[in-house]
């Protein structure tokens, strides 16, 4: 059963605001802007395409400072940020717990089914898209850097190799793994952790080794 989340969010020591987060089966809403009348960002969860998320340390030969960042983007193109901050270590273990709860709910909500969705339809033999990654009845195309230009490659099933990070996944020829291969950021590329799943449970259901 999803279970909706609501909670109050202080985005940083010299913002007194706590602002509204609603995590809802059939909506989110953000209290993201600063307007009196409407300082709300809703989407529908029919509307919601794609997420990314990641922390930014800010650091001067110690780190003194963390923004936690978490953007949802509807099928127009808008985005709703998340984004709070932890500075010199206070209340870091406890913002950090927050981060992880979003996060956490947020996939829950809207975008587990979304990835059985996306599994179901390789399994009817469509191709489509996660992010720039073309994921298709034959391997997925992704895109390399060769030199001063780029090109889409074609990793057969059988080749296709996949690795979580920390803050990245690799997808990579396990036969040339050093010419074809490319990183796909949580903080700065769409729906990483999706393509992650998507492509892992489809390797895992081919049986294929995934080293």
């Amino acid at each position: 059963m999803k279970t909706e989340l609501k909670l109050k969010i202080k985005r940083s020591f010299l913002d007194n605001y706590k602002r509204e987060l609603h995590l809802h089966p059939d909506f989110i809403r953000f209290e993201d802007k600063d307007l009196v009348n409407n300082g709300f960002t809703s989407f529908k969860t029919d509307d919601i395409k794609e997420f990314c998320y990641g922390i930014t340390l800010y650091q001067y030969r110690i780190v003194f400072g963390r923004e936690y960042q978490i953007q949802i983007k509807n099928f127009e193109d808008k985005i709703l940020k998340i984004k709070f901050t932890s500075y010199f270590g206070i209340k870091k273990f406890k913002v950090h717990e927050l981060y992880s709860e979003i996060i956490g709910s947020i996939w829950d909500l809207y975008f587990k089914e979304k990835t059985l969705s996306f599994i179901e339809d390789f399994k009817s033999g469509k191709s489509f898209y996660i992010g720039d990654v073309n994921v298709n009845p034959e391997g997925v195309i992704i895109t390399v850097s060769k030199l001063l230009k780029q090109e889409k490659k074609i990793i057969v099933w059988n080749d296709v190799g996949i690795r979580k990070y920390t803050t990245y996944v690799s997808v990579y020829s396990k036969e040339n793994p050093l010419d074809f291969n490319r990183g796909y950021s949580y903080q700065k590329d769409w729906n990483t952790f999706v393509l992650y799943n998507v492509i892992n449970t489809i390797i895992a259901n081919k049986n294929i080794k995934n080293d």
